[in-house]
């Protein structure tokens, strides 16, 4: 069974027992009293969590437990450390274990192609594609601004535009990989623009391109795997990023 039918039937079953608690709940047939809000986050942490073990996720592990232990925190009698300490503790957990079982917990598995003319179908169960998914071949739009969106998810995105400007990534809770070692800048100037929270975000870079940082981050990382080489074009990385790891890898 292909991982993504797994997590539609994990969020199909996720909903239907939000419905079925908040049924017995109103009907007071539970010994005990959950709100409307707490059933909601329950259900939208836990399947997170489950997803995030499926998928050897590790960031999306970590935080789905903390922010369970937000949403009890009251019968654990643990607010006095919520949300803040509970939150630090959590990344300091995460790089830790991020550091313990890197090798074993990254396990990236969509995958994109942007600027391909290509038509979706499954053979033998394998992807392949003919047609656009994000409009035609010329399009300036998508040629020279690429733009990344990630939610509660781990995705890949393999960028192969030959006249790119920027890219932007914007992550929520969950893992996002950026490959440009296949595109070309318009000019001497290529801008990555990274508004994430909680989360991880890796960029993929050819080994002629060099990076100026100026991302603003609270509580948060950039780490430069590999050096560049010889005069290509500039990467200004920018924006903002709130509990985010952030790998630069020279490929």
């Amino acid at each position: 069974m292909r991982k993504q039918k797994i997590k539609e039937i994990l969020w199909g079953i996720g909903l239907v027992a939000a419905a079925v608690f908040l049924i017995l709940n109103q009907l007071q047939l539970l010994s005990f009293h959950l709100g409307l809000a707490t059933i909601f986050w329950t259900v939208i942490f836990a399947v997170s969590l489950i997803n995030s073990l499926v998928n050897h996720n590790l960031f999306g592990t970590v935080f789905s437990v903390a922010f369970l232990l937000i949403v009890y925190a009251e019968p654990l009698h643990i607010t006095s450390i919520v949300p803040w300490t509970l939150l630090l503790a959590t990344c300091l957990v995460y790089a830790g274990l991020h550091l313990i079982f890197a090798k074993s917990w990254h396990h990236y598995h969509t995958s994109y192609f942007f600027n391909k003319r290509q038509s979706r179908g499954w053979t033998e169960g394998e992807f392949t594609s003919t047609k656009s998914d994000f409009g035609d071949d010329n399009s300036e739009n998508d040629e020279r601004h690429i733009v990344i969106n990630q939610k509660l998810s781990e995705i890949s995105r393999y960028v192969h535009s030959q006249n790119l400007e920027t890219v932007t990534i914007n992550s929520t809770m969950g893992t996002t990989s950026v490959y440009l070692d296949s595109a070309k800048p318009a000019g001497d100037t290529v801008i990555i623009n990274v508004n994430a929270l909680m989360s991880e975000v890796a960029i993929y870079l050819p080994l002629s391109w060099q990076l100026k940082d100026n991302l603003a981050t609270i509580l948060g990382e950039v780490e430069i795997n590999g050096t560049a080489k010889g005069n290509g074009p500039t990467v200004i990385l920018r924006g903002s990023s709130r509990f985010v790891s952030i790998s630069i890898n020279y490929i």
